[in-house]
């Protein structure tokens, strides 16, 4: 991270070079769209044949980052009326994939998904495997744009693998690619940064004439997002060069947002309002609303925080517009928080109350789709799993059956004592089986439950920090401007300043639930930092407590982190409740591939033997077997207790 004179001006050297051309660029657009595509228009009408003209229209639809929405859709028509002409069927699946383009940049996501599942499923009847891959590329960016990351993630790794048995190496790049863009999206720059830089890797083992500028941009984004702003420059220069070199009007407009977002942290306004100006006309010249409505954001947020926010107000109910229109509903919600902070930098708190009533409605809109769209996704799997239980129970029925046929055909006696063994044997494999079935199916029950109630505790935490808090603030702030113009009587003024009192204490309440409920140290610093804020936390006049951490915790991924919190909180709750502990002592240690975690105290103690187990013991055990670890506990009535904890 940029921390430093020097490397601020080293910075903004690095920066000269793209605002130096942001004039030639502006001009190059305005003038056409590109050279390249100038040349493929004219090979279109210099086609001598229908079928010289169809490849042409081919060649020129490869080109759709740079192409706009309208001219690409009366290409598709065109090529349409030829290959229905012939009707040859790889042509038609061809169009297809042209098409799922289309409908994708008019942000059709949809339409243009189903278009995909269909294509692919007729192209596994077939060896076309170049078509297939394509339609996997463009399947998991529609994915993305979905916001399904899950399944985007698995789609790009099964292109992976198919374009590792046809060692195609460029495929390969995409797909790699396509997996960190799910990471980044998800906010994972960890793993985002991972898969680009092996993405890059592999595309500086091709020729030059094939490299590609979406992994350059796409790690200059995420060094963007984590401020480091040498490194954003640096990647964003070598996907500008790419860019240039393959006259892609999409990752230019990719710079345009990224400059901005350096000279944004170099404090240089007007500079960033620039860039995003031009990058957004650059977007819409190509017409492309998913990432049209997403730059409006951006320019929305430097509005307010620049204090225009007349501007910022406008730009962003165009894009709301633009996303209702195009049906993108998973971006309003990032639409109408810059929108309320417009009103509220404003000062227009009745618009900005109104803003925050909305975009609670439409979070909760969205959460019970995505909850019926997660249920839905269970039951399937449990359809899925619950028939192939019946297919095992079938097999074994038939194989218990052809046995006793065999057995009567062989010498009575032999064949009696070994079909028995062989029965049990089988019976004994075939219990085995179903019941690794079942404990598969009740570890990814038990997996989707928890993530259930982590994202719901996210969402309601959310929820009471971001909009019941800021309401009761904008209250307070409301009544402490009608106390200072009316004039109230002193029992008034009494009853008045204990309405602010609650107002502020219920603030605070509020607060503290939703941060208790997923606390802010997890975005800040882990799960180090998210303990010893929950300890410091706790005052009690008569426990001491010491807390010691050792190792790095920093790999552990976000859902393991989250439950071993869980599991300390539960644990610590339990020495508050029940101990009457002087001193408590929490230790965390990483060594080894494993986390070992000790909680002691010296508190009351209990017989072991005699422990009820309550719901609280029950969720540490079940989140304990569910991470493979081992759960000790050491009690004596009258010399505290030790709590151990073993993680791998």
């Amino acid at each position: 991270m940029i921390n430093t004179k020097t490397e601020l001006f080293s910075t903004y050297n690095k920066l000269k070079y793209f605002l130096l051309f942001a004039l030639t660029l502006h001009v190059f657009v305005c003038s056409s769209q590109t050279k390249l595509i100038d040349s493929l228009r004219t090979n279109i009408f210099l086609a001598k044949n229908d079928h010289q003209k169809l490849q042409a229209i081919f060649r020129l639809c490869d080109e759709a980052n740079s192409i706009n929405t309208d001219s690409l859709y009366n290409y598709c028509m065109l090529a349409n009326a030829i290959a229905h002409k012939y009707y040859r069927k790889n042509e038609l699946l061809q169009l297809n994939y042209y098409e799922a383009i289309l409908l994708s940049k008019e942000g059709r996501l949809d339409s243009a998904e189903n278009l995909i599942d269909s294509c692919l499923s007729s192209l596994n009847k077939t060896s076309n495997i170049e078509l297939q891959k394509k339609f996997l590329i463009i399947k998991s960016n529609t994915l993305i744009r979905l916001d399904k990351q899950k399944e985007s993630v698995s789609n790009s790794l099964q292109l992976l693998r198919l374009s590792e048995q046809t060692n195609d190496v460029a495929t390969q790049v995409r797909a790699k690619n396509s997996i960190g863009w799910a990471y980044m999206e998800l906010n994972q720059n960890r793993d985002a940064l991972n898969w680009f830089f092996k993405a890059l890797k592999q595309q500086n083992t091709l020729p030059q004439e094939q490299w590609q500028p979406f992994v350059c941009s796409n790690i200059a984004a995420v060094y963007n997002n984590l401020i480091m702003n040498d490194s954003a420059a640096y990647f964003a220069k070598k996907a500008l060069d790419l860019a240039l070199k393959k006259n892609d009007l999409s990752y230019l407009a990719n710079c345009y947002f990224i400059y901005a977002g350096i000279t944004n942290d170099l404090g240089d306004k007007k500079q960033t309002e620039y860039l995003l100006q031009q990058g957004l006309q650059v977007r819409k010249l190509i017409g492309d609303p998913f990432y049209i409505v997403s730059d409006i954001f951006q320019l929305g947020l430097l509005y307010a925080n620049n204090h225009e926010t007349d501007k910022g107000i406008a730009v962003l109910k165009e894009g709301i517009a633009i996303a209702n229109q195009h049906n993108l509903l998973e971006k309003l919600p990032i639409l109408y928080t810059a929108l309320a902070r417009n009103y509220k930098v404003a000062g227009n708190y009745i618009q900005y109350g109104k803003v925050m009533d909305t975009l609670m409605l439409l979070k909760d809109s969205l959460y019970k789709k995505n909850s019926a769209e997660a249920l839905a996704e269970m039951q399937t799997k449990y359809d899925v799993q619950k028939k192939e239980n019946t297919i095992i129970q079938q097999q074994y029925a038939l194989t218990k059956k052809n046995f006793l046929i065999y057995a009567i055909a062989a010498v009575l006696a032999i064949t009696v004592l070994s079909g028995f063994l062989f029965f049990q044997t089988r019976k004994k494999n075939q219990r085995l089986k179903l019941q690794a079935i079942e404990m598969e199916q009740k570890k990814k029950l038990t997996n989707a439950v928890m993530k259930a109630e982590e994202d719901e505790r996210k969402r309601i935490a959310a929820d009471l920090h971001d909009s019941v808090a800021q309401k009761m603030v904008v209250a307070k702030i409301n009544l402490e401007a009608l106390g200072n113009t009316v004039l109230l009587e002193s029992k008034q003024k009494e009853i008045f300043n204990n309405i602010n009192i609650l107002l502020k204490e219920s603030t605070t309440e509020v607060r503290s639930l939703s941060h208790s409920m997923m606390p802010q140290a997890f975005e800040r610093a882990g799960l180090v930092n998210s303990i010893k804020d929950f300890l410091d936390k706790i005052h009690h006049k008569n426990l001491k407590i010491n807390f010691n951490a050792d190792g790095d915790f920093s790999h552990m991924k976000e859902n393991k982190a989250i439950m071993i919190y869980r599991i300390m909180q539960e644990c610590v709750q339990n020495v508050l409740k029940h101990s009457n502990a002087t001193r408590l002592d929490v230790s965390m240690i990483a060594a080894d591939n494993e986390t070992d975690i000790i909680i002691e105290d010296n508190g009351c103690g209990f017989n072991i033997e005699e422990l009820n187990i309550g719901n609280g013991l029950k969720n540490i055990k079940s989140r304990i077997e569910f991470l493979n670890g081992r759960l000790e506990i050491n009690s004596t009535p009258g010399k505290g207790t030790i709590i151990a904890l073993y993680v791998p």
